[in-house]
């Protein structure tokens, strides 16, 4: 009788914790801050002109502005910068400046056309959007690239670098 007593027992004491763990998820699954896609908000590359060089440290700035005009300040903004062809994934956070101004430091160690693909967040909405830029130079030394940065010699290079790499006198990969 005993035994049939404490089987019971235990089914209830199991049966609550699940109850218990249900509405517990539930409750948090509507409780916790949605994001909502943002697509009015306005990404400026203020570098559009500028010539960037490789193996050089660079101040990455761009503007953000809300669908009137006017700038976002203390969003959190990070961007993921690669080159298509080679393998990269720069990612960075970006500081908060006045005026909507956000600015981070970033090393390009390799030229050609690069992408910044830009995620920022501010109050439960998010906005996305990509930059594509330009950096001239020739292939930057391990020592002169962004720590960040997952470029290796090893991975399957595009013909360009493949050239660039076979014109350097006396290069051992």
């Amino acid at each position: 009788m005993r035994l049939e007593q404490e089987k019971y027992l235990n089914r209830i004491f199991i049966t609550i914790s699940l109850v218990f763990i249900l509405i517990s998820s539930l409750f948090l699954f509507m409780t916790l801050p949605k994001s909502e896609l943002e697509t009015k908000w306005t990404l400026s590359f203020a570098g559009a002109n500028d010539l960037f060089e490789t193996g050089q440290a660079i101040d990455f700035h761009l503007f953000l502005e809300d669908e009137l005009g006017v700038p976002i300040e203390n969003a959190n903004m990070k961007a993921v910068f690669d080159r298509p062809g080679t393998v990269h994934q720069i990612e960075k956070t970006f500081s908060r400046l006045d005026g909507g101004l956000y600015e981070t430091e970033i090393i390009f160690s390799v030229p050609g056309t690069w992408i910044a693909m830009v995620e920022v967040n501010k109050d439960g909405s998010t906005y996305y959007n990509q930059i594509l830029f330009n950096v001239r130079g020739t292939i930057a030394a391990q020592n002169n690239r962004d720590p960040k940065d997952l470029f290796h010699l090893e991975q399957p290079l595009p013909r360009d670098l493949e050239r660039e790499l076979n014109n350097i006198p006396d290069f051992n990969r």
